[in-house]
């Protein structure tokens, strides 16, 4: 009897070993962010010694409290993978039983149940799509919300979805750098008070303040700031002082070439230099009716005027000063009567002719006239010559 009291005693032990030889998954997790939700496990073959697959199914918590038979939805069938995907069957807002097993060779471990709510077991993922840019000195930071897996926004799904930036200068360039940090709720925003020429590194948080989550920081982008487009004011006044200068230099080239300009036209229409005595004479006393010199057309009246010059040798004309002296003054007396009359000057008064030469020409005519002295000059007279002027 004592021996059967142990068989009776070990009869169960032996039953739950026997059951007991195909092991649950080890390590059920469920990576949850945003709506996306995969349930991941271990499953060692070399430690169970066997090939197995899983079966994973969901249960509605609130149709686990209803009696009778429950009805577990499967997901995912006898798969050999680790992980199974129940974000498609899941619903944001619920609350949700979700349970495991293991199967092989028609024998199967245990269920491992885990109670799971999407809303307060799911993490928010940092944003989809972050853009940095760097505009006149400012950074402008472009933030995409993040995504479910219908790709639509999650601010949706999350009432109150703020962003954290962080953002400093490059650890290369500066050893210790304070990291600044600013909050918002839109999805651009404007980084302004930074120094020019300097890399600046961002990185962005999602969160959500009613159930305090907080998602992982984006990939670090960094961007180099440039001026703010505006010249500094020493540049202005230098190219200020240069516009001056290239200005007064234009006006002084012009100003040199018009005066150039002027002084070669000038000389060439208005010589400094004066004209000859005997030309300015000569156009000082023209007798016609206009200032200036002018010629005569053929339609002018002419009048041929001629005076008779008779030549005598120099060795044959005996004239004392006396008579002389007269008979220059007469022939200068006579020169300046002809030319009143007739308003043309004679050939033999303005034309180079030696005075000698004149005295002669008069003292002939005198002689002439008188009837002085005739034998002696018809006895030396060589040739004569007819001196003639035109009078209009």
């Amino acid at each position: 009897p004592k021996v059967s009291y142990k068989l009776v005693l070990l009869t169960p032990i032996a039953i739950l070993s026997v059951q007991g030889l195909l092991p649950t998954p080890q390590n059920i997790t469920i990576q949850a962010v945003n709506t996306q939700y995969i349930m991941k496990w271990d499953w060692d073959e070399h430690q169970t010694n066997r090939t197995a697959n899983f079966t994973a199914e969901y249960l509605p918590a609130f149709k686990k409290q209803r009696r009778g038979k429950i009805k577990w939805t499967q997901v995912c069938m006898e798969i050999t993978e680790t992980e199974c995907d129940f974000s498609p069957e899941l619903s944001y807002y619920g609350i949700y039983y979700l349970r495991l097993r293991a199967n092989s060779n028609g024998e199967h471990s245990p269920w491992t149940e885990i109670e799971f709510c999407p809303d307060k077991n799911a993490d928010l993922g940092p944003p989809s799509k972050v853009e940095v840019t760097s505009v006149r000195g400012m950074l402008e930071v472009k933030l995409t919300d993040p995504m479910t897996t219908d790709n639509t926004s999650m601010r949706d799904k999350v009432r109150d979805l703020t962003y954290l930036i962080e953002y400093q200068k490059d650890e290369s360039q500066s050893k210790v750098s304070p990291i600044h940090k600013i909050k918002t709720q839109n999805n651009m925003i404007i980084i302004s008070g930074l120094e020019y020429w300097t890399v600046y590194c961002v990185r962005v948080q999602a969160l959500e303040s009613d159930l305090n989550k907080r998602s992982k920081f984006s990939p670090v982008m960094c961007r180099q700031t440039e001026d703010d487009g505006h010249a500094p004011p020493w540049l202005i006044g230098l190219v200020f002082l240069l516009a001056m200068v290239v200005s007064c230099g234009i006006i002084l080239l012009c100003f040199f070439s018009f005066y150039k300009s002027y002084r070669t036209v000038r000389k060439a229409f208005f010589p400094s230099y004066e004209l000859p005595a005997n030309i300015r004479e000569c156009l000082e006393d023209s007798s016609l009716s206009s200032d200036t010199p002018q010629l005569l057309t053929v339609e002018s009246e002419l009048e041929l005027c001629c005076q008779m010059l008779d030549v005598v040798p120099e060795e044959n004309t005996n004239v004392s000063l006396r008579s002389l002296s007269l008979t220059e003054v007469d022939v200068v007396k006579h020169s300046r009567q002809d030319s009143g009359d007739s308003g043309v000057y004679s050939a033999a008064e303005g034309s180079g002719v030696p005075l000698d030469t004149k005295l002669k020409w008069s003292l002939q005519e005198e002689d002439t006239g008188k009837g002085e002295d005739t034998d002696l000059l018809e006895k030396n007279k060589l040739s004569t010559h007819t001196n003639c002027t035109i009078k209009v």
